[in-house]
């Protein structure tokens, strides 16, 4: 997309439609869910008196179908509020064929949801198989035994039913709302510091998700989305595997800019070049480049430090000179520099992590590190 055509959807989407939930698609590994149902459950930042959902095929050289699509407030697990459930259309149809690398947005559904809540969200693949997704989703999800078992309501049915978990989303990227009141929307753009690789399966403790209850928390003039951009994996530079995704300074458009609503983004990414060695002067240059394409836009954009998570003296050189050049420097480029990497570092310094954060991989934080990282983040400037 053209950058003027970019800045008018931005424009655009801010008088009507804002994203709720959001998990940035990539190319999945089969999983053989041809002729089964998934039952899919998202956590919304966001509320409003109508939903949309988004599909993707985006990595599948075949057609995707897709019927018995659904949709529910959670009561937990996988039960469903009866009286919430509604069934999802496609241009006034109950079953939608996706053309391979294709997305689609669905019917406005008449389905009033608040902020926090979680929605079950159903369908049978009827044919086809699905490539895209989101790999780490931290959140459990449900997949049937054969056949649509999408109709099933009552817990005793649900579990026979329902025997398979899986802790990926499976060709659903979005939920949108139509908000009763004025909302913008902040991406939360990473790698799987902002995934949340680490934190608490199901209880959405992710650092977007923290911040997303500071902000509610907080209250203000404005109401504000969060929506989680992050990869595990993810470079900023490259992609070296298909479940990386694809770099950031090539999917920063796509899973940021085209986002409904966005006007602001949060950019927290280099860890994974620095531990593959990319030289910080190439990192620089990636996170100006991003700088610029946000500003061009017109959306705000926020940089933050590296975390502390490198291995090597050469790795730790490198990260240094980029979180010198942010702290020193960044403003120059960015709206803001939060220091993520002050929030998470060790007691002695250098680029190790806090053990206290420590999920207890060296590398990625545990609950505690990722509310430290949303703390991080100065409310003020929203």
């Amino acid at each position: 997309m053209k950058r003027e055509s970019i800045k008018q959807a931005v424009q655009q989407t801010r008088r009507g439609w804002v994203g709720a939930w959001y998990a940035a698609p990539m190319r999945m590994r089969p999983a053989g869910l041809t002729g089964r149902t998934l039952r899919q459950i998202v956590h919304l930042h966001a509320g409003g008196e109508q939903i949309r959902l988004r599909l993707s095929n985006r990595y599948e050289a075949a057609p995707l179908t897709l019927t018995s699509v659904a949709v529910g407030r959670v009561l937990f697990g996988l039960l469903v509020q009866a009286a919430s459930r509604h069934p999802v259309h496609f241009e006034g149809q109950d079953s939608v064929t996706l053309a391979p690398g294709a997305d689609i947005l669905s019917d406005p559904i008449d389905l009033p949801v608040e902020a926090q809540s979680n929605l079950a969200i159903s369908f049978f693949v009827e044919n086809g198989d699905i490539l895209t997704g989101h790999f780490v989703a931290m959140q459990t999800s449900y997949v049937s035994t054969p056949g649509d078992q999408s109709a099933l309501v009552q817990m005793e049915d649900l579990l026979p039913a329902y025997p398979l978990l899986t802790t990926s989303w499976w060709a659903l990227s979005g939920v949108e709302v139509l908000p009763v009141q004025p909302l913008k929307a902040l991406v939360a753009f990473g790698d799987s510091t902002t995934d949340g690789y680490g934190s608490t399966r199901d209880q959405n403790r992710r650092w977007p998700d923290y911040l997303a209850r500071r902000i509610a928390a907080a209250g203000g003039p404005g109401a504000i989305s969060v929506l989680n951009a992050g990869i595990s994996f993810n470079e900023l530079l490259t992609s070296r595997m298909p479940l990386a995704g694809e770099a950031g300074v090539q999917r920063f458009t796509r899973d940021v800019l085209e986002q409904p609503g966005v006007t602001d983004v949060i950019v927290q990414i280099g860890i994974n070049d620095l531990r593959h060695d990319a030289p910080a002067t190439a990192i620089i240059e990636g996170l100006q480049a991003l700088a610029t394409q946000a500003r061009a836009c017109q959306v705000r954009v926020f940089g933050t430090t590296i975390v502390p998570a490198v291995s090597t003296p050469s790795q730790a050189e490198q990260w240094h000179t980029v979180n010198t050049w942010l702290r020193e420097r960044g403003a120059d480029w960015f709206d803001a520099v939060f220091d993520f990497a002050a929030a998470l570092q060790h007691p002695t310094g250098g680029a190790r992590l806090d053990p206290t954060c420590d999920s207890g991989d060296g590398t990625h934080p545990n609950d505690l590190g990722y509310q430290r990282l949303a703390d991080a983040v100065d409310l003020a400037q929203f």
